[in-house]
């Protein structure tokens, strides 16, 4: 089968999961991506953007049988700027995650454009699959309280529609050798390895390690994951605070480097 894949967000954990099923497939895959920056602009434009890429591939004489995109495409802006042989492609949405109930700093300040963009997405795509049961059932029970905010006209058939064509597959993982020989002496070694954003809630990990230090439990700290141009104050908070308890700070550009900080951790949250 011959697979057009399409990922405006092509880093961390959507990167990973593309690669990992492309490299274990035995399907034919078009890619096409566009780098991890300003994930609301690339909801907003990707469905443009990748239009005009695919009309081009498709006069250099390429085709295709299956249209897989993820979650920040705005699929059904896409179909209606295909031609029509491309917009009749069955298409597999995936959802990594989702616009209703994706955690925002202030609920208040959630962009309703990018929830309704999720929803009518999975209304134009044949299959919309979710990396997890609890995902799934997360999404389709915020649509209904998310279309009553509406004036009139709210398409409350959409969440049995949406159930319809869902389906659960989980994204791979790959194999990690187990620890090997006896644990290092020391403390309590306790690892973050999550992006540094709010929707991580790290207010809530360094809180817990100041009660830790606070009552005199001895424990090492490692900080890891990937930090941006705007990170959580918090995290400047923390690198002052357990300086004397840090191991590691920072991302890990060597996968060995991170793995080995893995075998170390006693608790990996």
């Amino acid at each position: 089968m011959r697979i057009l894949a399409l990922e405006p967000y092509y880093g961390g954990s959507h990167r990973h999961f593309l690669d990992g099923w492309v490299r274990h497939s035995r399907h034919d895959w078009t890619v096409l991506t566009l780098p991890p920056y300003k994930w609301k602009w690339r909801m907003r434009h990707s469905g443009v953007t990748f239009a005009a890429e695919i009309e081009r591939r498709r006069t250099q004489g390429r085709g295709w049988d299956l249209l897989f995109c993820s979650d920040m495409v705005s699929l059904a802006e896409l179909r209606g700027l295909l031609p029509t042989t491309l917009a009749r492609l069955p298409s597999v949405l995936y959802f990594h995650e989702n616009q209703l109930t994706y955690p925002v700093r202030v609920e208040k300040e959630r962009d309703f454009q990018f929830g309704m963009t999720n929803i009518v997405s999975a209304l134009a795509a044949d299959a919309v699959w979710f990396n997890s049961r609890f995902h799934r059932d997360d999404f389709l029970e915020a649509i209904p309280p998310f279309l009553n905010r509406m004036p009139d006209h709210r398409p409350l058939d959409s969440v049995e529609r949406i159930r319809g064509v869902a389906e659960i597959h989980p994204p791979g993982v790959a194999c990690v050798p187990p620890r090997r020989g006896d644990r290092d002496r020391g403390p309590l070694r306790i690892l973050w390895a999550a992006r540094w954003e709010h929707d991580k809630n790290p207010e809530c990990f360094f809180e817990a390690a100041a009660r830790l230090k606070h009552a005199d439990v001895p424990f090492r700290l490692s900080v890891l994951g990937e930090s941006f141009e705007e990170s959580p104050e918090v995290f400047d908070w923390a690198q002052s605070e357990f300086h004397r308890q840090i191991d590691l700070w920072g991302y890990q550009r060597q996968r060995a480097d991170y793995q080995r900080a893995l075998f170390r951790a006693d608790v990996f949250v």
